[in-house]
């Protein structure tokens, strides 16, 4: 990944341990039709690796008509009967099974996934860290379309909304306490039972918080036969999506936002709309940590919806606004290539660099060793050796009080090459680094001091933190 006079002792930090003496997630896997699935995903849920994370592992067999689940069918996980649990359901509860069963789990967390996803255990920790930090609401990983998606049905009213719409699928972790509120809050509304079938429709925006979502680093597994199923699975999800955005509007309108929350769980009306660009995040893959960037990913002309008449209109104006260029480039370039061990895959900004853009590393507990040296690593373009160069070099114990490194900032060519355009010739990427002053620090990140007269763009292939021998 680097070039040969530094590979020999590249070691990539990771240094998330137990945040605490015993494990407090529950996950919930939903079976339907891909069982072979399932069994994979619960040998790695069981696995070592995630023993001080993961309390419980729940399967909810949705299709009991097809086959029925046991301790058998799960042998070769090796996963022990007390940390398993198998419901066969009556009937096919469809995403309401997800909230029940983190209902009825006993400890302070669940994580939630689909059953065609798998989601790597460094990235399960990165998720455990941080929902410690925040323990008040959910975090959704998902990949670039759906996060597009999410911004553009971002929607804040005047009456108090300010929400969008997230799915649960691609992993998410969220309090119990959130399950509890959320079903508390359906039972209170007479929701209809494909209403409660459909809940995954309805939690993100009837909690009124604009959910915070990683870009995932998610592989597909595929199989089966999917729930949503062309143009009819399509059209059913936009009709709940729109009747949540709906349900919420009206239930401001009517008890206003200072009332609401003594007479109705789960929904938020404290909740500060964020200010200026959003910061996007995104987790490594191959270690533990968080890459965290305010760098615009969309035009600074695209706004929240002031209006829950239909978002999906909104999205799609929003869409046509960009134009297709653009939305292929947040597709193509997101912000995980920058996190996912690959040298062959780049995160790169659809907009010039401008004074003010940081890209940043939350490696989720301190280094703390005074024996060692740490370094900032990138492995970048020539036009974004540039931007460094104006850039400081930052590290902090809590992303609030921030320390300047003032050792030198170092840069070599490699003899890997950058992405090809249709236009260009193949280009010699180059390693930049710079030695960590602070070494009990947990945040780094690199942040532009001045606009840049030739207007270069961000391109990272990789960014991680390099642990000296």
């Amino acid at each position: 990944m680097v070039g040969a006079n530094r590979s020999s002792n590249l070691r990539r930090v990771s240094l998330v341990s137990a945040s605490q003496p015993y494990p407090d997630v529950t996950a919930v896997i939903l079976n339907w039709s891909r069982l072979p699935n399932v069994v994979q995903i619960v040998s790695l849920l069981c696995g070592p690796w995630l023993e001080d994370v993961i309390a419980e592992i729940v399967v909810w067999n949705n299709n009991p008509r097809e086959i029925i689940l046991s301790s058998q069918t799960f042998a070769k996980t090796g996963c022990p009967s007390e940390k398993l649990r198998i419901y066969n359901s009556p009937y096919n509860a469809y995403f309401q099974a997800r909230y029940v069963a983190c209902e009825q789990a006993t400890t302070r967390f669940c994580f939630l996934q689909d059953d065609d996803y798998l989601i790597m255990p460094e990235i399960i920790r990165t998720l455990h860290a941080r929902v410690l930090r925040t323990p008040d609401h959910s975090i959704h990983l998902l990949p670039p379309h759906e996060v597009l998606s999410t911004q553009l049905r971002t929607t804040v009213t005047p009456d108090g909304v300010h929400t969008s719409f997230a799915w649960l699928g691609h992993g998410t972790i969220l309090p119990r306490a959130g399950a509890v509120d959320f079903l508390a809050l359906l039972h209170h509304l007479n929701a209809s039972e494909d209403e409660m079938k459909m809940a995954d429709n309805y939690f993100t925006i009837l909690n009124n918080r604009i959910p915070e979502v990683w870009f995932d680093q998610g592989i597909e597994l595929g199989g089966g036969q999917p729930f949503t199923v062309g143009m009819d699975g399509d059209e059913r999800n936009k009709i709940h999506i729109i009747n949540a955005y709906r349900y919420l509007d009206t239930l401001l309108s009517a008890f206003g936002a200072s009332d609401i929350s003594h007479k109705l769980p789960f929904i938020e009306v404290d909740v500060v709309t964020p200010a200026g660009h959003p910061i996007f995040q995104a987790p490594c893959l191959g270690a533990s940590c968080l890459l965290q960037t305010n760098i615009p990913l969309l035009p600074s002309h695209l706004k929240a919806g002031y209006s829950i008449d239909d978002v999906f209109v909104q999205e799609l104006r929003s869409i046509q606004s960009l134009g297709q260029g653009a939305v292929d480039h947040y597709l193509q370039f997101p912000p995980s290539q920058a996190v996912d061990g690959r040298p062959d895959t780049a995160f790169r900004s659809p907009l010039p660099a401008r004074r003010g853009d940081f890209v940043g590393l939350d490696m989720l507990s301190r280094l703390g060793s005074t024996n060692s040296t740490f370094e900032i690593t990138l492995l970048v373009t020539k036009e974004t050796v540039d931007i460094l160069h104006h850039a400081l070099f930052e590290s902090s114990i809590d992303a609030v009080h921030w320390v300047v490194s003032t050792r030198a900032f170092v840069c070599e060519k490699t003899e890997l090459s950058g992405l090809r355009g249709p236009r260009s010739a193949p280009h010699k990427l180059q390693e930049c680094s710079i030695q960590l002053q602070e070494t009990d620090h947990r945040f780094f990140r690199a942040s532009l001091q001045v606009d840049i007269p030739s207007s270069p763009h961000w391109m990272i292939y990789e960014f991680w933190i390099r642990w000296l021998a």
